[in-house]
């Protein structure tokens, strides 16, 4: 499946040359926008959701809440993100 142009486009006005610190802060955002609004997370990405909920004044949050984006491609953008999450964390440049 092919990423969905809307979220990169996003991702990348937001990222602000911290790998890491970008791949977590939209990772967790599309986390609680599936958790607590949607069906849930997929179960290989470990995801336990916080008993406060939702970082809803998160702008990347904001922005998924405001979307229109289909719940397998927001999924599919996701899974990219953990990959990068784990090609980070082998490089070393996870903290």
């Amino acid at each position: 499946m092919k990423l969905n142009k809307t979220l990169k486009q996003e991702y990348k006005m937001t990222y602000d040359g911290d790998a890491w610190g970008s791949c977590m802060r939209w990772l967790f955002a599309i986390c609680d926008f599936l958790e607590f609004n949607r069906s849930g997370t997929p179960d290989h990405w470990q995801y336990r959701p916080s008993p406060m909920g939702a970082d809803e004044e998160d702008s990347s949050y904001q922005f998924l809440m405001d979307s229109e984006i289909p719940h397998e491609e927001i999924v599919e953008f996701g899974n990219c993100l953990i990959r990068l999450r784990d090609i980070l964390e082998k490089k070393g440049e996870s903290y």
